[in-house]
């Protein structure tokens, strides 16, 4: 591979790799943002996520007490499990999206006494672990905050209407509020796009670059010595 030759086509025909060099920078630039009349926005959102833990309890702090007086532990794990299926429920979300969910989303699920464990009611603790995602860090807590208070309040008001005594309701109770906590990056903006979208229109102009030099070539410089050598060859110097 001769590098210098390769250094010379392209120096003879920098004009079209300058051009080349600047398209791929625009191209590449305008698939990462979009310029409009709000200035320079980001093509792509960055995905956010906040959390928020709640427990299954009843009044009293029973967890306090030596002994069991109320509801059994495993009674209120099953709770756990059900109520956070509830947070597809119609009325929980049109609470939490009255104007609709433009792009975020939530979830929720028992949290599990080992780390990493796959869900279930033999590892699940009474507590709801709620996870939402938005594309701000702002937006995140604030959704995660919105999902606890609607679904607490879904449940009130299904005790309510089955005139569910105070003291023999179950409670669900903050243990980790998503506003104290910051957010974490769940997904950050992809640049994959932009650098294939640069290295193609690199490799563009560099083709160019070989093809004009193709079709009209140029007689390469020769030295003093490729000058010598072929005179010892042919015993004649190379046509000028």
């Amino acid at each position: 591979m001769d590098i210098g030759l390769y250094g010379r086509v392209i120096w003879r025909h920098k004009l079209v790799v300058t051009v080349g060099v600047i398209l791929a920078v625009a191209l590449a630039t305008l698939s990462y943002v979009r310029i409009g009349g709000n200035g320079i926005t980001y093509r792509e959102a960055e995905q956010w996520v906040s959390y928020e833990t709640i427990s299954v309890t009843q009044p009293g702090f029973e967890e306090g007490r030596p002994t069991q007086t109320g509801a059994e532990p495993s009674r209120l794990t099953l709770l756990a499990v059900l109520y956070s299926k509830y947070i597809d429920a119609d009325a929980v979300r049109r609470r939490i999206w009255p104007n609709g969910a433009h792009g975020e989303s939530i979830e929720a699920a028992p949290v599990n006494m080992f780390a990493g464990s796959s869900a279930s009611t033999s590892s699940a603790l009474p507590m709801i672990s709620i996870a939402a995602l938005a594309d701000h860090p702002r937006k995140a807590q604030e959704l995660a905050a919105r999902t606890s208070d609607a679904l607490t309040k879904y449940i009130g008001e299904r005790q309510d209407r089955a005139s569910v005594p105070t003291g023999q309701r179950v409670e669900l109770q903050p243990v980790k509020r998503a506003l104290s906590n910051a957010p974490l990056l769940w997904q950050a903006r992809s640049k994959a796009l932009p650098i294939v979208i640069f290295l193609t229109a690199m490799i563009a102009a560099l083709g160019l670059a070989f093809i004009l030099e193709n079709l009209n070539p140029q007689i390469a410089v020769v030295t003093d010595a490729e000058e010598e050598s072929l005179r010892r060859v042919i015993g004649r110097s190379r046509a000028s």
